[in-house]
This record gives structure tokens, C-alpha cells and sequence, in this order.
């Protein structure tokens, strides 16, 4: 069998190991940013806006990175925030629910 893979999965999958390796720093900010200087831990009802903040602030910061304009750049970072919603969710919720009880 064979896979083909079109120029738009390849730009996604030349940028997975970036996004591994941000996603950490890149939930700490976001979540000390919802905290707007508060030290009491998020509430469960702010997890959305986490989520879907990491994952715009880290598409918007990887595609600024690239060379691409127009609706290439738009594609690949809806590609990027539809990868991380999808395949780092456990990540962002046990990074949550760990918060949540300190």
C-alpha cells in the first residue's frame, strides 16, 4: 500500500517536532495570562479558553515563522490548531487538572 502525501500534510508534519517542543512553555504563559496576575488556580469553566488559547497562541507563533502568505498561511495554522486540539488534548487537560489542585 502506498501513502501519499500532499504539500499541505507535509508542511504539517515538518512542524510537529516544533510544536512538541513548545507546547510546554507555551501553556505556562497562556495559563499565567488567564490568571491576569490572580495567584488562585483557574476554574474548570476556563479550560475552553485555555485550550483554544494555547493552540492559537502556538500556530500563530510557528506560522509567523514561515515564508508562506495568504491562504497558505492561513491553512497551515488551521491545520496546526486542529493538530494540537486533537492530539495534544491530554496533554492540555492533565496540565490543567494538575494546576487545578495546587
Amino acid at each position: 500500500m502506498r501513502i501519499i502525501i500532499s504539500e499541505n500534510q507535509l508542511a504539517l508534519i515538518r512542524r510537529l517536532g516544533e510544536i512538541e517542543r513548545l507546547i510546554d512553555q507555551t501553556m505556562d504563559s497562556v495559563y499565567e495570562f488567564l490568571q491576569a496576575g490572580n495567584p488562585t488556580p483557574l476554574r474548570m469553566r476556563d479550560y475552553d479558553a485555555f485550550t483554544s488559547s494555547v493552540a492559537m497562541k502556538l500556530a500563530n507563533e510557528i506560522v509567523s515563522k514561515t515564508r508562506l502568505d495568504g491562504d497558505k498561511k492561513v491553512t497551515l495554522r488551521n491545520q496546526i490548531q486542529r493538530t494540537i486540539l486533537n492530539n495534544y488534548y491530554s496533554n492540555m487537560r492533565e496540565y490543567f487538572m494538575s494546576r487545578l489542585k495546587n
